[in-house]
């Protein structure tokens, strides 16, 4: 059980952290957050609400936890995230997967998996979503 609590400590972290509320269904915390950005074209602009989505569940030892996220944004601002991404002080993990999506209208999906603390993963994400701001 201590490594059910540990989780639970570290999902009200992540929530106080990212200002959202956390969901848990089936073993799995859960968060979402929704930004609003601007695309300007050269005749109008548009707003669009971006979501990221990040999860996790613990795994056997109750300290690492499979981590899992999606964030939506601009395609410039794919190099920005990536490049905070690999500046935050925690490294990344042995096990750690990042690919882009492209989509329509300029935007992308980052997602990204990870085997580590819920807590290392998402401090890297939200320092790097920091550099948006």
């Amino acid at each position: 059980m201590a490594g059910t609590d540990s989780l639970a400590q570290a999902a009200a972290e992540i929530s106080q952290l990212m200002n959202t509320e956390v969901e848990w269904s089936s073993g799995i915390w859960r968060f979402r957050k929704k930004r609003a950005v601007k695309l300007e074209t050269s005749t109008s602009g548009f707003y669009y609400s971006l979501n990221i989505e990040v999860s996790f569940y613990g795994i056997l030892d109750g300290r690492s936890a499979v981590n899992m996220a999606e964030v939506f944004l601009l395609s410039e601002e794919v190099p920005i995230i990536t490049s905070a991404l690999r500046q935050d002080a925690f490294l990344f993990p042995t096990h750690y997967l990042q690919q882009v999506m492209t989509m329509a209208h300029g935007l992308c999906c980052l997602q990204l998996e990870s085997l580590e603390p819920a807590e290392h993963f998402v401090g890297r994400l939200y320092e790097a979503l920091l550099v948006l701001e």
